[in-house]
């Protein structure tokens, strides 16, 4: 049974041509791109100890803001302090910061990792330069380095990944069979294409019998069998394993129970066996803190920064229509409490009593209610919509922690789109209340009202079992041109 799609075999289709494996090898690319690592990132912590030397005794501005109290050091005095802080520096970003052994992270990710790794890095340099004060090193240098790190190491580290990214198109073919269907063969196979633009990838339905499995893989050679269905018999999943191993290639599975919940199976060693434990949420009581504290320093920041345009949209609120410019709605936040969420005022006054009449203009025909031509909205209201002006008020509720930056939105308590959204998708639905609901999320990110009720409810499930700081970065960065555009906003 030869490893190919025909139509002898429905069962199986190829994703793409299998083709001899040519070009660079995995192994040398891995190398090359963590060799590469070394070499720019050490050389951007150098430059940045130069830069700092530079501006802490040659900047005039500064030197009269913090006058030096002894001679100025000679750069050598540093350089040969270099010697041992470039090893520091690079070891943290191995093992503290991962930069090195994750080469698959996102960019806002790998953007909080460096930040981590150059204010520990920056930290260890100032203690050892404590310890050690009869060397007399500048603190102020050692401080300056810290944001000068931050912008070379990521240059740098950006410079490597376009060269890696080179690296993949030229990278010789690994093979790999995907045996199993559905959503997490779409998963997988999106993820090894992006990874491994040449390797070819062959997808079965179904696990061939073990002589079937063999001579397929002595026919057609691949380098790693990927197995997406766990519910087989034990003793066909070791049988296969078995026939892997004889022949050299490399044995994965996936348990299915991913496809259900994406993102929330994590390896347990509590008992001492391999194990799983299904992770409900990422929000652990740290990372909620960690993102609790980020929503405050944000939202303050958006708040002073933002009092000349509330002004003028108040302004403009009270000339177009009658009625108060703030508008309160009770919404269900954390855990279902119920709390008052701030908006502009877009809509007449009886808005809410008119529900009935325009529910037949829903858009989304589910759980969420949104009408693209809603009669009951003014006219600076569907101006501030189309820039999402109007949800600008609720960054008050984040600051009294109702809300979040980044969630998904809170469901109105006198719409019914609860009730719906459980009717819809089960008990699944109440998951969406374990996290402070959001001003902006991904579906805001994806399209905004455009995108219909199932994929709203993916996109908020995806970003709660996947939540990372670095991923509230990342739809922060792309909310902005989503409101400049206003592409699905009514």
């Amino acid at each position: 049974m030869p490893v190919s799609a025909s139509k002898k075999n429905p069962a199986a289709s190829a994703v793409k041509p299998l083709r001899p494996t040519k070009g660079i090898a995995p192994w040398l690319r891995h190398a090359a791109r963590t060799a590469l690592h070394f070499a720019a990132d050490g050389a951007a912590v150098a430059v940045s100890y130069y830069i700092a030397y530079r501006l802490r005794f040659g900047w005039d501005w500064l030197l009269s803001v913090v006058p030096l109290t002894n001679e100025v050091p000679a750069w050598d005095h540093y350089q040969r302090m270099l010697s041992s802080l470039a090893p520091l520096w690079l070891a943290i970003f191995w093992y503290v910061s991962r930069l090195y052994t994750n080469p698959w992270m996102s960019l806002a990710d790998r953007f909080i990792q460096i930040v981590k790794g150059c204010l520990l890095a920056t930290g260890a340099s100032m203690v050892l330069a404590y310890m050690y004060e009869r060397l007399q090193y500048s603190r102020v240098t050692l401080l300056l380095v810290w944001p000068i790190s931050i912008a070379l190491v990521s240059m740098a580290q950006a410079l490597v990944l376009w060269f890696d990214r080179w690296m993949s198109r030229h990278e010789a073919a690994r093979p790999v069979l995907l045996v199993g269907g559905g959503l997490l063969a779409g998963e997988v196979t999106g993820r090894i294409a992006s990874r491994h633009p040449g390797a070819g990838i062959y997808r079965m339905a179904d696990l061939p019998t073990c002589a079937e499995l063999e001579t397929m893989l002595r026919e057609r050679p691949v380098s790693e069998l990927i197995l997406l269905n766990s519910s087989l018999p034990h003793d066909r999943v070791l049988e296969a394993a078995e026939v892997c191993e004889s022949l050299d290639v490399a044995f994965k599975m996936v348990p299915d129970l991913l496809e259900i919940r994406l993102g929330e199976i994590q390896m347990d060693a509590s008992l001492g066996l391999p194990s799983y434990r299904v992770q409900h949420t990422s929000l652990t009581r740290s990372n909620f803190l960690a993102k609790r504290a980020f929503d405050v320093f944000f939202s303050s920041l958006v708040l002073a920064c933002a009092a000349l345009p509330w002004l003028a949209a108040a302004i403009l609120i009270r000339l177009d229509s009658k009625g108060p410019v703030l508008y309160k709605q009770k919404r269900f936040g954390l855990k279902g409490r119920v709390f008052e969420a701030f908006k502009f005022r877009t809509m007449v006054v009886d808005a809410e009593s008119r529900i009935q009449s325009v529910k037949d203009l829903n858009a989304h025909g589910g759980a969420f209610f949104k009408a693209k031509n809603d009669p009951r909205v003014t006219g600076v209201g569907r101006f501030l919509r189309r820039l999402s002006l109007d949800e600008f008020p609720q960054f008050i509720n984040v600051l009294f922690g109702e809300m979040s930056v980044v969630g998904p939105r809170p469901l109105a308590v006198t719409t019914g789109e609860k009730e719906k959204l459980e009717a819809d998708f089960g008990p699944t639905a109440k998951k969406r209340m374990n996290i402070l609901p959001g001003i902006t999320g991904l579906w805001q990110v994806s399209g905004r009202s455009d995108v219909d009720s199932a994929q709203r409810f993916a996109l908020d499930m995806f970003y709660i079992e996947h939540w990372s700081l670095g991923l509230d970065l990342e739809i922060i960065l792309k909310t902005v041109p989503a409101m400049v555009l206003g592409k699905g906003a009514y």
